[in-house]
C-alpha cells in the first residue's frame, strides 16, 4: 500500500469523522444519565429513608411474578406520586412494605375507622395481600412499564458482572494498546519509506 499524503489526509479525515460521531452517541446518552444519577443520589442523602424520584416519578426493577403476565421479572415500572383522590380500585401501585417495595394492583379500596384504606392483589396470585396499606405507605401509581430493561440492572449488581466488566476493560485496555503499537510501526514504515524515496 502506497503511504501517499492524500491517502493519509483522507485515511485521518475518516477516523475524525468518526471519533466526532461517536463522541456526539456518547454525550447523548451520558449527560442525561449523569444528571439523573447524580439528582438521584443528591436526593437519597438529603431523604434517606425516601426513594428518590426524578420530577415526580421513580422507578422499580419487578423482581417477582406475581403481576404476570402485564409486569414480568425484569420490567421496570415507571411510578408517579399521585393525589389520594386519583387512586382508584384496578390501578396498579408500588408500595412500601417493610425495606421492600411492592407492586400490585388495587383490589379494593375501604374506610376502616373514617380512614381510606387500600387492599392490594398481585395478578398472578389467588389470594390478596395480607393487611391493608394507608397512603403514607404508597410510592405512586404505575404510569407504564418497559419489557425486560431490569434485567441489565439486576445483572449488573451481581458478582459475575463486575468480572465481566473488568475483563471487558482489561480486553480494551491491552487492544488499544496493541493498535498504537501498529500505528507507530506504521508511522516508521512511513518514515522509512519517504527517506528512501
Amino acid at each position: 500500500m502506497l503511504y501517499t499524503e492524500e491517502a493519509i489526509l483522507k485515511r485521518k479525515e475518516k477516523i475524525n469523522k468518526r471519533k466526532k460521531i461517536i463522541i456526539t452517541i456518547v454525550y447523548i446518552i451520558l449527560i442525561p444519565l449523569l444528571i439523573y444519577n447524580i439528582t438521584l443520589i443528591i436526593k437519597s442523602i438529603v431523604q434517606p429513608n425516601k426513594t428518590p424520584d426524578f420530577f415526580g416519578y421513580k422507578t422499580y426493577v419487578i423482581v417477582s411474578g406475581s403481576m404476570e403476565p402485564n409486569l414480568n421479572i425484569g420490567d421496570v415500572v415507571l411510578v408517579k406520586k399521585v393525589e389520594e383522590s386519583e387512586l382508584n380500585a384496578n390501578d396498579i401501585i408500588s408500595f412500601r412494605q417493610g425495606q421492600n417495595v411492592v407492586t400490585h394492583r388495587i383490589s379494593q379500596i375501604k374506610n376502616e375507622y373514617g380512614e381510606k384504606v387500600y387492599i392490594t392483589k398481585g395478578d398472578n396470585n389467588n389470594t390478596e395481600d395480607s393487611g391493608s396499606i394507608d397512603y403514607s405507605y404508597i410510592e405512586g401509581k404505575v404510569c407504564t412499564s418497559i419489557k425486560g430493561i431490569g434485567k441489565i440492572v439486576i445483572f449488573f449488581q451481581g458478582k459475575l458482572s463486575i468480572l465481566l466488566i473488568v475483563t471487558f476493560f482489561y480486553i480494551y485496555l491491552s487492544q488499544s494498546n496493541k493498535i498504537s503499537k501498529r500505528k507507530e510501526n506504521r508511522k516508521q514504515k512511513r518514515q522509512e519509506y519517504e527517506s528512501q524515496n
